[in-house]
């Protein structure tokens, strides 16, 4: 994502063997010694390892059937060798998923041809019936970002024209520039190939590694056309440039990333390729995990049997930092912090300018109640990657934990710069600008939110809340009820707001009518259920407090007492003529030091009974401590 150093010397790691028959010997023979590695990453008691065996059997019959189905959609047999010229870029000994027997140095190198492939005509051609056949490349997720991309697959014209160049320049060049990873060219299988389009709303990539032992990417714009752009590579700590038409060829596990685009538009060709006699277990032991992972609610087994296979792959890999990755994923959802902490370290040593693995590893310290060590965790990443939304909102939080409000609200002020059109860290700054006391600021960031999420009520609770503080209960209504009408799911906090609002006001028994509302709708709130136990007691008293009293005073300064209590709660009662009024002159019978309680007795009731009960308050506190005298 940004510029990053080369990662460490890679650690060598047992050869991966490609039979599943040697495999399996290999376990079998291991048996006594390593067995079956259990969630915890120890060495279990069972030495039969069927469940791994099992695992890797699924990925062989997985890879011979995807290597078919890739044959129904894309070109494969023999082609002509004719291998560009390229330039090869050295990466030095980073770590790889996979370990491929007899590839040599090649899994160190990348190649990008000195000359366009495909001429300006083709590139541009391809450009506009991928628009016209993906739908215009619609959004996708990528990371913390999205980018437009339609699949090669299901664009008919676009698919035509690229098997033809699988045949005749693309698997060519990969098997001539690759011969340790690919036996021949009918070998080599297309399984994921896109359309993928940048610009200024879709910017860029995170740093990653492609699902695939090879991969290329194919230049379809001219540089004139987008701003920034590029991909970049983090062994290189550089983006590498390619005018139209030139493609780049490597490792699948290469990390690198689509830089940013600032303006303009940008369109790429991405493919992963596969090899039909190489499996790629380590990398499917992944998927598999991934899968589990990714389902809506996984159970505790699922969890667990995918950290089984994150930590098979470490077997057959012990530098595969994806696996440590995902199984430190896994294990912070299995609420086992201090294990997965242990996983997201491996993953730096391996690559010390992951970003993405500080981030991983603050959030593992934060769950062990480490805060501290956390915040420096998010520091770490966001010194790699400046840009990172979430560590920021996640560096912000873990602030926050620590009553650091101050460094909480600059935190959150980078997120919005980085997604100004999210409410949420909008919100958030507000609630940190209150915890400093600045009302004004925090009224700011809530409006803010508002103006970027017109359609959320959540804005508009939190500008009510700041009324009620300020009191100013008639406008928090108001705001309360704007929630409402945006969004009704928010109506238990409403009906709660407003029953805050109306007790200021000092109309207790509508007060308890919107609690009441409230409670109906979380009946287990037990807080809310003291609450309204509270407010029915104090609205009986004021009842009767209520009884044969008027306002004496029509109005004051030309409103009418009642309205004056409604806007600004029933505190105004203690405010004087001259305070509230200046040099007017005081209604005949009245002075300039009568309060507004005096001169609204009905609205001011509420007013009045608060300060009986203090007033009966500190009477009998006066009692008890001549009694201990």
């Amino acid at each position: 994502m940004n510029a990053r150093g080369p990662p460490p010397p890679r650690r060598h790691g047992r050869m991966l063997p490609q039979s599943l028959a040697l495999l399996v010997f290999a376990l079998r023979v291991c048996a006594s010694e390593r067995a079956e590695v259990a969630a915890s990453g120890n060495v279990s008691a069972d030495a039969s390892g069927e469940e791994e065996v099992n695992e890797l059997r699924a990925n062989e019959v997985d890879h011979a059937r995807e290597s078919a189905e890739a044959c129904e959609l894309f070109f494969c047999g023999d082609a002509a060798a004719d291998v560009p010229e390229t330039t090869r870029l050295a990466l030095g000994h980073g770590p790889l998923v996979e370990i491929i027997g007899g590839a040599g140095e090649e899994s160190l190198y990348i190649h990008i041809t000195k000359a366009p492939l495909f001429s300006a005509d083709e590139c541009d051609r391809v450009v506009a019936m991928a628009e016209a056949e993906g739908g215009g490349l619609p959004t996708s997720k990528s990371g913390k970002y999205q980018i437009g991309k339609a699949w090669v697959k299901e664009m008919p014209g676009v698919l035509q024209w690229f098997n033809g160049a699988l045949e005749h320049k693309l698997f060519p060049a990969l098997a001539g520039l690759f011969p340790g990873f690919v036996s021949s060219t009918s070998a080599l299988r297309a399984h994921s190939v896109a359309i993928l389009k940048y610009n200024e709303s879709h910017p860029a990539t995170d740093v990653h590694i492609d699902d695939a032992l090879l991969a290329f990417t194919v230049a379809l714009s001219r540089p004139s056309s987008f701003e920034g752009g590029g991909t970049y590579f983090e062994p290189l700590d550089s983006v590498l440039p390619m005018e139209q038409g030139m493609v780049t060829f490597r490792p699948g596990a290469v990390r690198h990333a689509g830089h940013e685009v600032t303006a303009g538009l940008r369109y790429v060709l991405g493919g992963f390729i596969a090899v039909s006699d190489k499996v790629e277990h380590v990398r499917r032991l992944n998927e598999r995990g991934n899968r589990l992972l990714l389902l809506p609610s996984p159970t505790t087994a699922e969890l667990e049997r995918a950290a089984r296979l994150f930590a098979y792959g470490l077997r057959l890999n012990p530098d595969c930092s994806l696996c440590h990755a995902n199984r430190g994923d896994a294990l912070l959802r299995l609420q086992r912090p201090v294990e997965a902490e242990a996983e997201q370290r491996a993953q730096i040593a391996l690559l010390p300018r992951d970003s993405d693995a500080r981030f991983a590893l603050g959030v593992a310290l934060r769950a062990q109640g480490r805060t501290e060590d956390a915040v420096e965790a998010y520091r770490s990443a966001l010194a790699i990657q400046p840009r990172d939304f979430d560590a920021w909102i996640n560096l912000a939080a873990a602030l926050a934990d620590l009553r650091r409000f101050s460094e909480e609200a600059d935190a959150y002020l980078q997120a919005t710069a980085l997604r100004p059109e999210d409410p949420r860290p909008w919100l958030n700054l507000g609630e940190a600008r209150l915890s400093i006391s600045d009302e004004d600021a925090a009224e700011d960031a809530f409006r803010q939110a508002a103006a970027m999420a017109p359609h959320d009520a959540r804005p508009y609770l939190s500008l009510g809340r700041l009324a009620a503080k300020r009191l100013q209960p008639s406008e928090a209504i108001r705001l309360y009820y704007q929630a409402a009408v945006i969004d009704p799911d928010y109506f238990d906090q409403v009906k709660q707001g407003i029953g805050t609002a109306k007790a200021q006001q000092g109309r207790l028994a509508e007060a308890v009518e919107h609690f009441q509302s409230a409670l109906r709708m979380a009946p287990a709130n037990e807080k809310l259920q003291l609450a309204v136990d509270d407010v029915e007691m104090q609205a009986a008293r004021l009842a009767k407090q209520e009884e044969g009293l008027l306002d004496r005073a029509g109005e004051l300064c030309g409103t009418r007492c009642r309205d004056i209590v409604d806007t600004s709660g029933y505190t105004v009662c203690a405010v004087t003529w001259r305070e509230g009024c200046g040099d007017a002159a005081a209604p005949e019978g009245f002075t300039p030091e009568t309060t507004v309680a005096e001169l609204c007795e009905l609205s001011c009731a509420f007013y009045s009974l608060q300060r009986s009960a203090v007033k009966i308050d500190q009477a009998d506190a006066t009692v008890m401590a001549q009694h201990r005298q």
